[in-house]
């Protein structure tokens, strides 16, 4: 599980009002307006923001994305997406004449893997415009970075025989991946819940937002599935964060131009140290 993004949850879930913090704690950067919780600062991290009477947004990325330009710009668009969704709530809520207190967008995204042949990026996100609670979500970003676009988890995996993605087929690979990450959620769902017999309504995984994580070998040996709340349980159960190792199974159904930036986990054979895995 991520450390990094757990507490950021956490922190969202704690936030107190917008308008009752400005007042004693203004912005530390108007292009990363603050809004709740610490965000990270320095030369190793960026930030698109906006900050105005109506909302606060901040979209806050490791400076390492830059290395891989189409992750860069994936994460770009993503602010931008985000960014124009809190301006229109805040139009609207003008509209409206219901605007309480100015809204506030915050989302930090995390670098889990760059290796040449893929890379992969994910954030949390927070984001209130009114209501009981905020909103959490999360995002990830798989990117092919020697052909330059996005993927998604079906992309990673070759068809077999009889098998054909374009007539909806799901391919063998993410089978496996969806098999993997099925015995991880039950498993997580009974020990919070507390009752080893309690079913579980496995999701479709490739519905779900997927991102892959480097092991101590140089290679990526785990897939961490992000589910957002109301997906498993009730919002008062949060959200889940369930990680499961890359097994023989999900190896078995990769693409050759893909398969050497993975390992089982526990595998002892490391990448050159020149091509670290992040």
């Amino acid at each position: 599980m991520s450390k990094r993004l757990t507490f950021f949850i956490a922190a969202l879930c704690l936030a107190t009002p917008l308008a009752a913090r400005q007042a004693a704690e203004p912005p530390l950067d108007p292009a990363c307006p603050a809004a709740g919780h610490p965000l990270p600062r320095g030369p190793d991290w960026l930030c698109l923001g906006t900050l105005n009477e109506d909302y606060s947004f901040a979209s806050v990325y490791p400076k390492s994305v830059e290395r891989v330009p189409a992750l860069d710009a994936a994460v770009r668009a993503e602010a931008a997406r985000g960014a124009a969704w809190i301006a229109a709530e805040a139009q609207r809520s003008r509209a409206e004449r219901r605007m309480m207190a100015p809204m506030r967008y915050e989302a930090r995204w995390q670098v889990d893997a760059i290796l040449p042949e893929v890379a992969a990026a994910s954030a949390a996100i927070g984001h209130h415009v009114g209501g009981a609670h905020g909103g959490i979500e999360y995002k990830t970003i798989l990117i092919d970075p020697r052909r330059g676009r996005r993927l998604v988890l079906a992309d990673l995996f070759r068809p077999g025989f009889l098998e054909s993605r374009t007539l909806g087929d799901r391919i063998h690979g993410v089978w496996a991946v969806q098999d993997a990450f099925c015995r991880a959620l039950t498993a997580e769902v009974r020990d919070r819940r507390d009752d080893p017999a309690a079913a579980v309504a496995c999701p479709n995984v490739e519905e779900q937002p997927v991102t892959l994580v480097c092991g101590g070998n140089g290679r990526i040996d785990r897939m961490r599935t992000l589910l957002n709340p109301y997906v498993i349980g009730s919002w008062a159960e949060g959200p889940y964060e369930i990680e499961f190792p890359i097994d023989a199974m999900i190896m078995d159904g990769m693409k050759r131009r893909y398969r050497s930036a993975f390992g089982l986990a526990r595998e002892s054979r490391p990448r050159s140290p020149l091509r670290p895995c992040r």
